[in-house]
C-alpha cells in the first residue's frame, strides 16, 4: 500500500509539473524564469527516478523468480523423497516452507509467511488462514521450536461436531490458537501434518525463523514420521536456512552447513535424479556431500 501511495504521488507530481510547463509555453501562465527552471529540473528528476525504479523492479522480479525456482526444486525433491520412503501417492502429499515475519511496527503480531508450496491436484488449496506462532500445527512448531506431528483427521473425529460456544469452552491445547471460524474453514482439509522448525543457530542465541511442513492423507502419520522422512525434512530445513540467511553472512552460512547426514545424502540423490543443475545442488546440500 505504501508503495502504491508513493507511485501515485510521483505520477501526480509529474503531471502537475508537465501541466504547468504546458501553460507557460502556451502563454497563459507566467511563473517567472526561476519557477520554470525548477519545473524543468523537477521533470528531469522524476523521469530519472521512474527509469531507475523500473530497472530496480525488473532486477528484483528476476531475483524473486530465481529464488522461487530454487525453492521449487528443493520442495519437489522433498516430496519425491517422501514418496520413495513411504510408498504414498504423490497426489496425496504437499510440502510448504514458511518464514517467520516480525513487523517493524510496534504492536503488530508476528506471522508466518509462506515462501513456497508444492502440491498435487488432490491436496487442498490454500486455506486463507493467517498463520502465526502458536496457531495450528505449523504455528505450534515455530512457537515450541520442536518437530510437531499431528494426526489432524483423528483429532477432528475425536472432537466431533462443536458450535461456537462449545469451541470457546475447549482447552487451549485442543483449539490450537484457532478461532471457531478458522476451525470451521479448516475442518476436513488436512489428514496428517508434520512440521520441522527452521532454526538459525549462527548467532550467540538460537532463534526459530520459520518451518517446513509436510501434509498427507488421513492415517498416514506413522509413515510421515518414518526416520528417513524426518531426516530429509531436517536436511531440507538446513538448506532453507542457508537460502534465507543474508548473502553477506558467510560465517552464518558455514555454521548452517554442518556435516552431511543420511537425510542430506537422500536429498542430494533426489535432487540429482530430478536433473537439478549441479551448482544448485551444491548450494542446497553443501560442498561436503560426495558427488557434489
Amino acid at each position: 500500500m505504501r508503495r502504491l501511495v508513493v507511485d501515485v504521488g510521483l505520477a501526480v507530481l509529474a503531471a502537475a509539473a508537465g501541466a504547468a510547463l504546458g501553460l507557460e509555453r502556451a502563454g497563459t501562465w507566467d511563473g517567472g524564469p526561476g519557477v520554470v527552471a525548477a519545473l524543468v529540473l523537477l521533470t528531469a528528476v522524476l523521469a530519472v527516478v521512474s527509469t531507475v525504479e523500473q530497472a530496480v523492479g525488473r532486477w528484483r522480479a528476476g531475483r524473486r523468480a530465481a529464488h522461487r525456482d530454487v525453492l521449487d526444486d528443493l520442495l519437489h525433491a522433498v516430496l519425491w523423497s517422501v514418496v520413495d520412503a513411504t510408498g504414498l501417492d504423490p497426489r496425496e502429499l504437499a510440502v510448504a516452507a514458511y518464514r517467520l515475519h516480525r513487523p517493524a511496527w510496534p504492536g503488530r503480531p508476528a506471522r508466518l509467511l509462506r515462501l513456497h508450496r508444492v502440491r498435487a491436484g488432490r491436496r487442498p488449496a490454500a486455506s486463507g488462514t493467517v498463520w502465526a506462532p502458536g496457531k495450528g500445527v505449523i504455528g505450534r512448531c515455530v512457537a515450541e521450536g520442536e518437530v510437531v506431528a499431528v494426526d489432524v483427521s483423528a483429532a477432528e473425529s475425536a472432537l466431533g461436531e462443536v458450535d461456537a460456544a462449545g469451541w470457546r469452552r475447549l482447552p487451549a491445547e485442543a483449539r490450537q490458537g484457532l478461532t471457531f471460524e478458522e476451525h470451521r474453514r479448516l475442518r476436513g482439509k488436512y489428514g496428517a501434518v508434520v512440521a520441522v522448525p527452521l532454526v538459525d543457530d549462527s548467532g550467540p542465541v538460537s532463534a526459530v525463523v520459520g518451518c517446513l511442513a509436510l501434509d498427507g492423507p488421513a492415517g498416514s502419520l506413522p509413515r510421515l514420521t518414518d526416520p528417513v522422512v524426518l531426516g530429509v525434512l531436517e536436511a531440507s530445513g538446513r538448506a532453507l536456512r542457508r537460502l534465507e540467511l543474508p548473502a553477506a553472512s558467510a560465517a552464518a552460512r558455514a555454521a548452517a552447513q554442518g556435516a552431511p547426514d543420511a537425510g542430506c545424502l537422500v536429498l542430494h540423490a533426489q535432487l540429482q535424479r530430478l536433473d537439478v543443475p549441479a551448482e544448485r545442488v551444491r548450494a542446497l546440500t553443501g560442498e561436503g556431500v560426495p558427488g557434489s
